[in-house]
């Protein structure tokens, strides 16, 4: 029996048993808040991530363009 298969005849249980906690258990863990956090750390990395990247990608696009637009009027002055 393969561990695929063993997952998935545990996965029921697993889930039964969660389902079956009780109030008191379930109490001290809400959904909303731990999906409200999630989404924020989520946001925030993803801002950190671009405030890398995006200048990056303007630096580097303004060296393409610029080095283009020397080339051509090199060749223009030249010829």
């Amino acid at each position: 029996m393969g561990l695929g298969t063993k997952l998935m005849m545990l996965a029921p249980k697993a889930g039964a048993a969660l389902l079956s906690a009780g109030a008191d258990a379930a109490s001290g863990f809400d959904v909303t808040s731990v999906m409200t956090e999630s989404v924020k750390t989520v946001q925030g990395q993803a801002f950190s991530v671009l405030g890398v990247v995006v200048p990056a990608i303007v630096l580097i696009t303004g060296a393409v363009v610029g080095i283009k637009f020397g080339i051509g009027w090199l060749k223009k002055i030249k010829g």
